[in-house]
């Protein structure tokens, strides 16, 4: 006669079957081997999720309470999978916290070849406007100095050109004392008796001026021919008594302006009259500058 089955099988709440309950000295039994069973399948999980023969020992006890092997194996997928969780959101923040430490060096190296690169920039720019003043300077010392060269050049040829006009001012001054004057009514000396002094001052009044006119005339010729009407001066030409220059120009009086001291006394007379208005302001010029 078979043995009847040690437990019975029934449906729970859940569908799922669960054992009945035995009493006596076989539900005992059957309780403590249970127990060997889960305390074997829970060595073996807790030693190796992987270790070999794990399935055979999940089979066996499946075979022995298909209810506790289902929780067990559900306990340890639970645990894998919640472990595996940790450990890859563990690895994540890792990877996180090496990316924000890897992000702030990258930053704080990026800030200091920034800096490097601005304080660089600073400089360059720095020492291009410490260049840019120096180049402005120079030039601008170089404007003043051409500036003042010029300016130099200006006076110079301004002295230069006045000094020259002053010559040829004098030069002219010198030439005309000796330019012969207009005589149209005067073709001939007229015949006076006496020495050069007496002829001379005879004449002043036929020129409208005055016996106080005589002494500047007499120091003016005097200082020129010492009234010789033959004096010659050697290194410009000037001839007579008035010293004309050239003296031909007393050709204008009469032929005989070489020998006759009238002839050059009418010449002198008329060009001091034209050229100064009378003997005291010709003989001022005289005193001034040397000649008249």
């Amino acid at each position: 006669m078979s043995q009847p089955p040690l437990l019975e099988p029934s449906r729970g709440p859940s569908g799922r079957h669960r054992a009945r309950k035995l009493g006596g000295p076989a539900g005992a039994v059957t309780a403590g081997i249970a127990v060997t069973s889960l305390a074997v399948a829970g060595y073996a999980v807790s030693s190796s999720a992987a270790a070999p023969g794990t399935g055979g020992l999940t089979a066996a006890v499946s075979r022995l309470n298909p209810d506790l092997a289902a929780d067990t194996a559900a306990e340890r997928s639970a645990r894998a999978s919640y472990e595996a969780h940790a450990a890859f959101a563990e690895a994540t923040a890792l990877r996180e916290q090496q990316a924000l430490d890897s992000l702030g060096a990258s930053a704080d190296l990026t800030s200091s070849s920034v800096r490097s690169a601005r304080g660089a920039s600073d400089a360059i720019a720095e020492e291009r406007a410490e260049k840019a003043a120096a180049r402005r300077a120079a030039e601008e010392k170089a404007a003043a100095e051409a500036a003042a060269a010029e300016q130099a050049a200006e006076e110079a040829a301004a002295e230069e050109a006045a000094a020259q006009a002053a010559a040829e001012r004098a030069e002219e001054q010198a030439a005309s004392r000796s330019t012969p004057r207009e005589e149209a009514s005067v073709s001939t000396a007229p015949v006076v008796s006496g020495d050069s002094r007496s002829i001379a001052r005879s004449m002043l009044g036929s020129y409208g001026w005055g016996d106080d006119q005589w002494g500047c005339l007499d120091s003016l010729w005097q200082r020129e021919s010492g009234w010789n009407h033959l004096a010659m001066n050697a290194s410009s030409g000037a001839y007579g008594i008035p010293q004309a220059l050239p003296g031909s120009k007393m050709a204008s009086v009469a032929g005989d302006w070489q020998t006759n001291p009238t002839t050059q006394i009418t010449w002198g007379l008329g060009y001091i009259s034209e050229r100064y208005g009378s003997p005291c302001n010709a003989w001022g010029h005289s005193e001034s500058v040397g000649w008249y």
